[in-house]
């Protein structure tokens, strides 16, 4: 399937400051649609923690169809935003509040802090939900799309779904987690086929989300920060 076409937006790189970082950083976003109309702009928060917002261009649909203004955009350290691999020793800066902040300063940079709605996929509707849990004044509508309730009942269905793979490829996983082995090549095969059955189960699978895999694979920082060991359910702690 053929890439959203990026007609009619536009992209760009909003400055974001952190002080528990040393560098200045960026957070890269795109538009579709005009955000000075009176409809009120939907905010896109990609899964994770560690994907990016390609998979999602498709609810740029919205724009054509109804004239919402979108703005998708990539969560910190992921996608064509600022990375930081050299954080990866420090992981008590992955908390909720760097995603909140970035999302407040770039709610201010597009002038729409006062009204917006916010759509959340998947970690996106977690952090979302977290988000609209602070009360913050220009929120008026949170929609959750394939967003668990919690992380605690994503790793239980996880384990659930591990029990229907075939036999062989739950013996690549037991194998595999008993030798700390997550990054193994027959791993990758067995995580490809979990992922067609319980992520996209489009096939062949559309080339937004091949772009997301593609730069979520170019720096892991926060995959790795974010995850829990791999031993508590055997999958790779990861939203999506």
């Amino acid at each position: 399937m053929a890439a959203t076409s990026l007609e009619g937006s536009y992209d760009g790189l909003a400055p974001f400051t952190y002080p528990a970082t040393s560098k200045p950083l960026q957070t890269y976003h795109r538009v579709f649609g005009d955000l000075k109309s009176t409809i009120t702009p939907l905010v896109c928060i990609h899964g994770g923690p560690g994907f990016c917002h390609n998979y999602l261009l498709n609810h740029s649909i919205l724009t054509k169809t109804d004239s919402i203004p979108i703005i998708f955009y990539d969560q910190i350290g992921s996608g064509l935003s600022t990375r930081l691999p050299e954080t990866a020793s420090t992981p008590e800066l992955w908390t909720e509040e760097i995603f909140f902040e970035q999302l407040r300063q770039l709610l201010c940079y597009l002038g729409i802090e006062k009204r917006y709605d916010i759509l959340g996929s998947s970690w996106g509707g977690m952090l979302g939900s977290a988000f609209a849990s602070t009360r913050p004044e220009g929120l008026r509508k949170l929609i959750l799309a394939n967003a668990p309730a919690s992380k605690e009942a994503s790793i239980l269905n996880r384990k659930k779904y591990r029990k229907l793979l075939p036999k062989e490829m739950q013996e690549v996983l037991d194998r595999n987690e008993a030798a700390g082995t997550w990054d193994a090549k027959e791993v990758g095969v067995v995580m490809q086929e979990f992922m067609r059955r319980h992520a996209c189960n489009v096939v062949p699978w559309p080339e937004d989300m091949m772009a997301s895999i593609r730069l979520s694979n170019e720096d892991r920082t926060v995959v790795h920060a974010m995850s829990a060991p791999p031993s508590i359910y055997g999958l790779k702690d990861r939203q999506i």
